[in-house]
């Protein structure tokens, strides 16, 4: 059997499985931001190893019946449990395989565990400073991701993938490895500033409770109109002043501050070398619905949306891939 530890910004998942069949899961409420906040990796050690007894006892296991750790995500990142070298792009399952590192961390447990690390991206030494900006990036556990998507899809070598969640990552796949990377902050940023300022009275929590596709467009129609910092105000005003409800209100606010997100999408699925690319859209509702109504908005073609069933347990499988290859490789 098999523990897979799925670690992003804000959440911890270890799912069992025996095979590829899974048994058991739990979460728990604790990410790399923690790290981040609290300069220590403690609280991740501790809620990871309370996860795995917790995955043990309800299941009557021992450590002994499980053969592996399987770790994607922050975890093996700067802000994780166990910093190692992220790969460079272009990168792909043999490049995950290099880079990483079986170990047995045992103030967390004895079972060995494979951390899977991320994937980066670095500019030419001679490249300009906007061409570096740019092109300094980096993600852990979206390789994973979509080395799973892959799989359950069939999808072709090349394809674009945007990833919504905490953060949101659009990468391009050629030849069948990651090549390019670019960011946005997308549900920090949503969660930030609907909860610490003061639009928090004015809106929903959680943010999104009902889509309203005609409340969302207005809102990203207007801020690329007038821009964004105008436009997330009118959550307020649209209530104060116009009659709004708080939905109605929360979906012009989320269109809005998700301008940039989708416009960098965008940009890049409209390059002369990704026309005619499926451009998959992954996460979990309601941002990926959100994001495929934003992005058909701003002209994208070609959208494939993920189903639930495989983006619930995309990283797991993707993971699992990654460690039959490092076994293939590492047999002696």
């Amino acid at each position: 059997m098999i523990i897979t530890v799925d670690c992003g910004t804000t959440n911890m998942r270890c799912r069992l499985f025996d095979e590829k069949k899974l048994i058991d899961q739990e979460r728990a409420l604790c990410g790399c931001r923690d790290r981040a906040f609290t300069g220590s990796s403690a609280i991740l050690e501790e809620n990871l190893s309370a996860l795995i007894k917790t995955l043990l006892e309800r299941n009557s296991l021992t450590e002994s019946d499980i053969e592996v750790i399987i770790s994607s995500g922050t975890l093996a990142s700067d802000v994780g449990i166990h910093k190692i070298p992220h790969a460079v792009c272009p990168a792909g399952i043999p490049e995950s395989v290099n880079a990483a590192e079986l170990v047995v961390k045992e103030n967390v447990s004895p079972i060995p565990i494979l951390f899977i690390p991320g994937v980066k991206t670095l500019p030419p030494d001679d490249a300009d400073i906007e061409t570096k900006i740019l092109t300094y990036e980096s993600m852990s556990g979206e390789e994973s991701e979509i080395y799973g998507i892959t799989e359950a899809l069939g999808l072709p070598e090349e394809f674009i993938i945007t990833l919504p969640g905490s953060h949101n990552k659009v990468m391009e796949v050629k030849d069948g490895k990651i090549c390019s990377i670019r960011s946005g902050m997308c549900g920090e940023f949503i969660a930030s500033i609907s909860g610490h300022t003061m639009l928090k009275s004015a809106l929903p929590q959680p943010v999104i409770r009902e889509i309203i596709p005609e409340m969302l467009l207005l809102g990203y129609r207007m801020a690329d109109k007038y821009g964004l910092s105008p436009m997330l105000i009118k959550a307020r005003m649209l209530q104060l002043l116009g009659g709004y409800t708080q939905n109605e209100a929360a979906n012009f606010f989320v269109g809005a501050l998700l301008h940039d997100d989708i416009a960098s999408v965008a940009s890049i699925a409209a390059k002369p070398e990704s026309l005619g690319k499926p451009l998959v859209v992954g996460g979990s509702d309601p941002l990926k619905t959100i994001f495929m109504i934003l992005l058909k908005e701003a002209g994208a073609e070609n959208l494939v949306a993920v189903p639930p069933e495989v983006a619930t347990l995309a990283s797991n499988y993707g993971a699992m891939r990654v460690y039959e290859a490092w076994k293939k490789a590492n047999e002696r």
